[in-house]
C-alpha cells in the first residue's frame, strides 16, 4: 500500500504491481533478450527504473507524497534550499570532511532529513532464488547456475568490505555473515512488519552504532593547517581532548570528524538486536535528523514487490516531510560520500577577478563607450550589396601566360602545323636528334626538269617562265641562265 500526500493529509491508495507476474516479466526479460540490469545506486534514468538494485521506486514514493525531486551531483547553494536529502551510493568509505561541513550547515537550517542508505550486495541473489521457484522445468538448471554464480559475487563482496572511517556521525560494522530478518522489533515495528512470507527474506550486512571517540586523540602528522586544542563532546556525554580546525571538525588519529556532539537511537531492529533503520539528531540541527538505513536491500526495485520495501519506504516519506512547507522538494544523490564534489562560497564580500573587473566602477563606464563603438564599426563595415565575391587573382609576369596566349591565338588561327615544324627544326638543330615523336620527316628535294617541246608546238606554246622567242626577244643560254641567278657574282651585278 503506497501512501501519497494529498492536499496536505497522508492517505493510502493500493498501487503495488503483485510480486508474481513482476517475477514472471523480469524472468522473460533476463532469458529473452540476453541480460538483466543489476547496477546498484541510481534512482533516475533506465538503470534507475529498470535495474534489480535501482532506487526508482524509492524515488517514485517521494514524488507521489508531492515531493518535487532533481538528481544532486555537487553539493552547492541551489541544493541547499531542498527539504530532505536520499543518499544512496554504490560505494562507502567514509565522509570528506568538506561535504561534513556542509550537511552541519544545511541540517542547522531547521526541519531538514537526511536519510543515508549503507550499500550491500544489492538484490541479485534474492530475484534469482524466488524466479527459480516460478521457472519452468526445462530452465531450472539454468537459474540454479545464475543463482550460484550471484552467490558467489555476493560472498566476495563481503569478504572485500573494510570498516569504513567515521566522521562523528555513526558507525558501520560490516558484519561477517549476513543477519536474516525474522523479527523487528523498536518504534517503527508498529508500522512496519514482517508476513509469513517474507521471513528470511531480507538480509542484513552492516551494524550501525553510535560514535565513540578514542582515549587518546592526536593530530595527524599530515595535516599542515593550524589548529587549536578544543574539548569534544562524544554521543555517550565523556569528553576527550582533540585538536579542531577550521571551526567544524576534530582530528581523531588520522581521521576527521565533527565536533557537532549527536545521539543516535535506533528505529528499528532484528530479532538479534541489530540495528535496522536509525536516527541521528543533535541539538544545534533545530530539529533536523539523519536516517540511516542498514542496506540498500531493503529499498531496492526489486524489493519494492514485498509489503516489507513499501511499508519502510512510507515511513520514510513521512519522517521526511517538512512541517510547514506545503511544496517540498528533495534531492537524490548516488555519489561515494568520500569523492562529491562541494561548492563553498568565502566569506566576506565577494571579489571581482579576472574579467569581472572589467563590470566593476571605473572601468565598466570605459567598458560601455567601447562596446558601443565596437557595435557602430560594424554597423559601418556590413555590407550593403550583399555578399562579398570570392576573387581568383592570376599573378603577373609570367612566362607560362605568354605561352598560354600564343598556344591559343595559334589554335585559334589553325596553325598546328606551322607549329609543328617549328618545333622539329628546334629539336634538330639544337638537339640534332633526327627522330623522334617531336621530329617530322624532312621534305624530300624536287628536281625541276623543262618539258620537252615537240616539234608541231614549239612554236604555239612556250615553257612557261620563258619570253616569248616570237616576242623578238634574245634567249639566254645556259650558262648565263645561272650566272644571272647567283647575287654573289660580281661581274654579273657589273654588267648587268
Amino acid at each position: 500500500m503506497m501512501r501519497v500526500r494529498s492536499n496536505g493529509n497522508v492517505k493510502s491508495c493500493p498501487s503495488r504491481i503483485p510480486w508474481i507476474l513482476l517475477l514472471s516479466a523480469l524472468s522473460i526479460t533476463t532469458l529473452g533478450c540476453g541480460g538483466l540490469s543489476t547496477k546498484y545506486g541510481d534512482s533516475s534514468g533506465r538503470n534507475g527504473t529498470q535495474s534489480l538494485n535501482g532506487f526508482g521506486a524509492l524515488r517514485e514514493s517521494f514524488k507521489n507524497a508531492g515531493f518535487q525531486h532533481r538528481d544532486v551531483s555537487r553539493l552547492s547553494k541551489r541544493v541547499i534550499t531542498n527539504d530532505a536529502l536520499v543518499w544512496t551510493p554504490a560505494s562507502f568509505s567514509g565522509f570528506s570532511p568538506r561535504v561534513t561541513r556542509w550537511i552541519d550547515r544545511w541540517l542547522a537550517q531547521g526541519d531538514r532529513t537526511l536519510i543515508f542508505v549503507i550499500p550491500d550486495s544489492g538484490s541479485e541473489t534474492d530475484y534469482w532464488i524466488d524466479a527459480s521457484k516460478l521457472a519452468p522445468p526445462e530452465q531450472r538448471l539454468e537459474y540454479r547456475r545464475r543463482i550460484a554464480k550471484s552467490i558467489n559475487r555476493r560472498i566476495q563482496s563481503r569478504l572485500n568490505r573494510s570498516a569504513t572511517q567515521s566522521n562523528g556521525w555513526f558507525t558501520t560494522t560490516p558484519l561477517s555473515a549476513g543477519h536474516p530478518l525474522t523479527e523487528l522489533d523498536g518504534e517503527w515495528s508498529e508500522t512496519i512488519a514482517l508476513e509469513s512470507g517474507e521471513t528470511n527474506s531480507y538480509t542484513i550486512e552492516h551494524q550501525i552504532e553510535p560514535y565513540s571517540k578514542p582515549k587518546s586523540a592526536k593530530k595527524s602528522a599530515n595535516t599542515t593547517t593550524t589548529a587549536t586544542t578544543t574539548t569534544a563532546t562524544t554521543t555517550q556525554g565523556t569528553t576527550t581532548q582533540g585538536t579542531t580546525t577550521q571551526g567544524t571538525t576534530v582530528f581523531v588519529g588520522d581521521n576527521l570528524v565533527t565536533d557537532t556532539p549527536v545521539t543516535l537511537r535506533p528505529l528499528l531492529q532484528d530479532q538479534s538486536g541489530t540495528t535496522v533503520v536509525a536516527q541521528v539528531q543533535s541539538n544545534r540541527w533545530n530539529g533536523s535528523q539523519i536516517i540511516v538505513v542498514a542496506g540498500g536491500s531493503l529499498l531496492t526495485n526489486y524489493a519494492f514487490t514485498k509489503p516489507l520495501a513499501v511499508q519502510l519506504a512510507d515511513q520514510l516519506v513521512l519522517t521526511s516531510l517538512p512541517p510547514s512547507s506545503s511544496s517540498p522538494s528533495a534531492g537524490f544523490i548516488s555519489v561515494d560520500p568520500l569523492i562529491l564534489p562541494v561548492s563553498e562560497s568565502k566569506p566576506g564580500v565577494p571579489k571581482a577577478s579576472g574579467w569581472e573587473l572589467l563590470t566593476t566602477w571605473p572601468m565598466s563606464l570605459v567598458t560601455v563607450h567601447a562596446a558601443l563603438l565596437g557595435l557602430v564599426i560594424c554597423l559601418m563595415l556590413l555590407p550593403s550589396l550583399g555578399r562579398a565575391r570570392h576573387v581568383r587573382y592570376s599573378v603577373k609576369g609570367s612566362f607560362g601566360d605568354h605561352l598560354d596566349a600564343v598556344a591559343a591565338l595559334m589554335n585559334r588561327a589553325g596553325g598546328e602545323q606551322f607549329a609543328r615544324h617549328r618545333i622539329s627544326e628546334y629539336m634538330r638543330r639544337i638537339h640534332g636528334e633526327t627522330q623522334g615523336p617531336w621530329v617530322l620527316p624532312e621534305p624530300a628535294h624536287e628536281t625541276i626538269h623543262s618539258p620537252a617541246l615537240h616539234p608541231a608546238t614549239a612554236k604555239s606554246a612556250p615553257p612557261p617562265g620563258l619570253p616569248d622567242p616570237a616576242a623578238g626577244s634574245h634567249t639566254p643560254s645556259s650558262s648565263q641562265t645561272t650566272r644571272s641567278l647567283d647575287p654573289t657574282d660580281s661581274d654579273t651585278t657589273a654588267n648587268s
